[in-house]
């Protein structure tokens, strides 16, 4: 007996004929030609069978691109090289690179005031009850610097803002907009799930109130051929939270890295601009820091332009991804797990990765 498909997924296959299948990067077939042995991926399984057999973990998965090229992809444990995991706040980067898309493509624009698309801000107040100084933008809600509170240590109201399922998007941010913010937007960072929500109800707002998850489908992932990378929606649990609740596999995340590694360029198509991919590298508070936000990405080592030379971010459930230009590396790591206690697992990885392409020292 046929039924009839739900609105989102018909939406979605339509968008999978319109950009084509799905073109992963290739497998390296040459490891010497990437200067490597089988040999030296030893340690990698080393890592994670100790963390499994140790109970740390039940299972997980690591991918190294080098160069364009995958050079190592495993899963151990109860886990598999093709699941889809939720990636928490390794959403935030996806997320921020949608909306460089539509500053790409001249629909947004990040200098914007927040309140141009969405009205119910433009009575927002700071602790105290003034008035911000000037209202918050677009990239003040994508750098965690538009004066929103954290996510710690708040209200249940606040927490439900952030964590409701069945919320849409719209509910989730006009109910934040009558909270006071805790500072003036563009004065002082503060790690925050709220901006991005606010970001994601800008793209929507601006594009005809299509869904975020339309609007992501369409702008970057589709064009990508990321065709496992979602925010899931359902009628019964409409809630996308933006820079947390994507889900995607090894392969999705490695071309949305090896994107950024090519200043926007994947598969023959330029799905980022050069200057959109260079400026989520930038440093978006007034000092440089270890771990430094950029947009959507943490970032380290700059360059004498203050470009990041490492890209890098994690989530709360265990992912890890980090895009390292001075290496031309892509690494991927998936686990479903608490942060905390995986940190040990992913950093020996990755310094594994750093062994096998060691940075010849200057002369």
């Amino acid at each position: 007996m046929k039924h009839a498909l739900p609105p989102l997924l018909a939406c979605i296959i339509a968008s999978i004929s319109v950009f084509g299948a799905e073109v992963n990067l290739p497998d390296a077939t040459d490891l010497e030609r990437h200067g490597v042995t089988q040999g030296q991926f030893k340690g990698f399984d080393v890592i994670m069978l100790k963390a499994i057999e140790e109970g740390t973990i039940d299972g997980c998965s690591f991918l190294v691109a080098h160069e364009g090229e995958v050079i190592y992809r495993r899963a151990h444990g109860e886990f598999a090289t093709d699941e889809r995991v939720l990636l928490a706040s390794v959403s935030k980067p996806l997320s921020a690179s949608v909306i460089m898309a539509l500053v790409d493509q001249g629909k947004l624009d990040l200098e914007e005031p927040v309140e141009k698309y969405l009205p119910e801000f433009k009575g927002v107040r700071v602790e105290g009850g003034q008035r911000p100084a000037r209202p918050m933008t677009l990239r003040q809600t994508l750098s965690h610097m538009a004066g929103f509170w954290g996510n710690k240590g708040i209200t249940p109201e606040k927490r439900a803002l952030i964590r409701d399922p069945s919320l849409t998007l719209e509910e989730a941010v006009k109910g934040a907009a009558q909270y006071e913010l805790i500072h003036e937007p563009g004065t002082k960072w503060t790690y925050s799930g709220i901006g991005y929500n606010v970001a994601g109800r800008v793209a929507e707002s601006a594009l005809g109130n299509q869904s975020f998850e339309q609007v992501a489908q369409v702008a970057l992932f589709r064009p990508l051929g990321m065709n496992d990378t979602t925010f899931a929606p359902t009628p019964e649990r409409p809630f996308i939270l933006v820079g947390g609740s994507l889900q995607s596999t090894l392969d999705d995340i490695a071309v949305f890295g090896q994107m950024h590694l090519n200043d926007g360029e994947y598969n023959g198509k330029q799905c980022l601009s050069v200057e959109s991919v260079t400026e989520q590298r930038r440093l978006q508070i007034p000092e440089e820091r270890l771990k430094a936000p950029g947009l959507g990405w943490h970032r380290a080592f700059p360059d004498e332009n203050g470009e990041a030379g490492l890209l890098m971010i994690s989530g709360a459930t265990g992912p890890h991804v980090e895009v390292d230009r001075r290496r031309q590396t892509v690494t991927i790591f998936l686990v479903r797990s608490e942060l905390r206690k995986v940190v040990k697992i992913f950093t020996g990885l990755n310094e594994h990765v750093g062994k096998i392409f060691p940075l010849t020292e200057e002369p």
